[in-house]
């Protein structure tokens, strides 16, 4: 009973390791690096200056009579609406 339980273990193990080395590489799953990627193009916080300090991008203030908003660019926006 014991040689049946490790004959049977041994070509079980012996078919796993057969069928992973069969693949061919077209069946393989391939890496994405796209995380990479995305990481290098991310831009990320802008700010703006307003009086000496530096204030996160989606800010709005009143200037001259139009509300301002600091874009993602770091620059800063009329936006057409009054205050």
């Amino acid at each position: 009973m014991k040689t049946e339980i490790v004959t049977m273990a041994a070509l079980l193990a012996a078919m796993l390791a057969l069928s992973s080395q069969a693949r061919t590489p077209q069946d393989r799953v391939p890496q994405q690096p796209a995380a990479s990627l995305i990481l290098a193009q991310g831009r990320g916080e802008a700010t703006c200056k307003l009086e000496e300090r530096n204030v996160p991008q989606g800010t709005t203030y009143c200037k001259e009579g139009f509300v301002v908003r600091c874009t993602p660019r770091g620059t800063w926006e009329k936006t057409g609406k009054g205050c």
